[in-house]
């Protein structure tokens, strides 16, 4: 039985929960996580003592280690963003990692330490109190900062950011800048230990990414340092964060099985693979590519020599967040995609290479297309599937539904064992009800709700009416199950029950699935 050490972003479930249900799904794979009452909870950070006490008490026997250095360090994934640990501080927690080695010279730790995101809007729901109102001042500095010293400014741009340097409170400027020099040594003796041997393999995961910004900047930085120290087959840098605790477990099972998923993709529009997708930095299927590499796959150019088949559903010309197909769905999302022909194919590799699929919806962000879905529903092809996904970001969407897949296709190759098979169809069933159900629909339906029972209440602070909201939600998904499958899925009765919103906000939804 191999053992693994897993120290996720947080305490989501996408985070903590989602990776350890994809272990379970092995025969022969043991995973443990850190309690979760000390894992922290939005902008109280984990006890990060409590947590590395508990490595070090379980590394002696572990194999293996998937850990979070922004977990370990900062104490979550918002305090990345918001911490005022000193350098010193965050500096004697990597050490830990060094002591991890120490008790166990052979356990081979793959680390993921993100690029901190600065986010595009005033809110400090995630990140610090200032940015509620100077958040998008501080991110378009930084934007036209980047730009303007990579010679690609506009006319106007240099003017632009003087006025803007002038109307942003120089405390606060200094106080986002000195975090972000801390965060970016981190990432830097991130890339050291790679080179030394304590990290066996290094993801640095950009989080919520432009083009242009700190992150931009961030990176550059980054891969000047990842050459120097000639530690490029080491280290990985691309968009991403939720989903590569999935993505790291998925590498690692790659590597125990001596399995090398060959991965053959299918686009439902035909400039999708060129699209840069929204909070990401470059065109999709260049993120694609870093997904299968870094969970140890390879592409392959035809269906023939597959083990699967990744079918992408794309933006027809640009990418719109799933809100907003109620009300501004561009043609081009009827016009610059082929719906039939993507389900022609979808159902013709099924009955040629009988193989699994796994389906990508990334039309759209933070939810699924309604009208996709419903299309493969009608045509009774979700129940085909033997994975899914279509939340939060591109990359959260695409890595985890790939990590999942490519777990799938293995055990379609050598028989599931025990209950393998049915834990497998139950996380496809738990995304399609997440990603489809919940979120590009019984989520939309509850923030309305939300507003008539208690007007000018923020969707993003609910915790003193959490059961009243998370069970009217989790009620509406319920018989959104009713109505689409008629309460079966893959040929069981499907109930969820026991609805949560972690971090007290409305647009997550945890619940108890079962299927019989």
């Amino acid at each position: 039985m191999t053992k693994i050490l897993y120290v996720g972003l947080d305490d989501r479930a996408c985070t903590y929960f989602y990776p350890l249900l994809l272990a379970d799904i092995c025969d022969d794979i043991e995973m443990i996580a850190p309690p979760l009452d000390i894992m922290g909870v939005l902008k109280t950070p984990a006890d990060t003592d409590a947590v590395w006490k508990w490595a070090f008490e379980n590394a002696s026997d572990a194999d293996y280690a998937i850990l979070s250095v922004d977990a370990l360090v900062y104490g979550n994934i918002v305090n990345s963003r918001i911490h005022n640990r000193t350098k010193e501080q965050c500096d004697a927690y990597m050490d830990n990692f060094k002591k991890l080695k120490e008790i166990n010279p052979n356990l081979k730790i793959h680390a993921f330490n993100l690029v901190a995101r600065a986010a595009a809007y005033n809110s400090d729901a995630q990140d610090p109190t200032y940015w509620a109102t100077h958040g998008y001042d501080i991110w378009k500095y930084g934007w036209l900062t980047d730009k303007i010293k990579r010679g690609h400014d506009a006319p106007g741009e240099k003017e632009e950011l003087e006025k803007l340097t002038a109307s942003i409170p120089s405390e606060y400027l200094e106080n986002f800048l000195n975090r972000r020099a801390i965060n970016r040594s981190i990432n830097h003796k991130s890339v050291d230990f790679a080179k030394e041997g304590v990290f066996e393999r290094l993801v640095i995961p950009k989080d919520d990414t432009q083009e242009y910004g700190y992150a931009a900047a961030d990176q550059a930085s980054i891969s000047e340092k990842i050459f120097k120290e000639r530690v490029m087959d080491k280290v990985m840098v691309y968009p991403g964060a939720d989903e590569v605790g999935c993505v790291l477990f998925a590498k690692i099972f790659n590597e125990i099985k001596n399995f090398t998923p060959r991965i053959y993709t299918r686009y439902s529009s035909i400039l999708g693979p060129t699209i840069v997708p929204k909070y990401e930095d470059r065109p999709l299927h260049e993120s694609i590519k870093a997904q299968i590499t870094s969970l140890g796959g390879v592409i392959v150019d035809t269906p023939m020599e597959s083990d699967m088949l990744f079918a992408i559903h794309s933006p027809g010309k640009f990418m719109i967040e799933c809100a907003d197909q109620f009300k501004d769905k561009d043609l081009t999302f009827s016009s610059h995609i082929n719906l039939h022909e993507f389900a022609s194919y979808i159902n013709y590799y099924i009955k040629a290479y009988n193989k699994p699929v796994a389906l990508a919806d990334v039309a759209m962000s933070n939810g699924s297309d309604n009208e996709m879905m419903a299309y493969m529903n009608n045509i009774k092809l979700l129940d085909k599937l033997s994975a899914f996904g279509g939340w939060n970001t591109s990359e959260n969407t695409n890595g985890m539904c790939l990590a999942h897949a490519v777990i799938h296709a293995y055990y379609e190759t050598v028989d599931f064992k025990g209950g393998s098979r049915q834990k497998s169809d139950e996380f496809c069933v738990r995304k399609i009800i997440e990603d489809w159900l919940f979120q590009a629909n019984a989520l939309h339906t509850g923030i309305k709700e939300l507003a008539k029972r208690y007007p000018g209440k923020s969707p993003y602070k609910i915790m003193d009416i959490h059961d009243e909201i998370s069970t009217f939600v989790g009620n509406e998904t319920t018989r959104l199950i009713g109505v689409e499958f008629g309460g079966v899925m893959k040929g069981k009765k499907v109930e969820i029950s026991n609805f949560k919103m972690p971090w007290g906000r409305i647009h997550d939804l945890q619940f108890i699935l079962k299927m019989d």
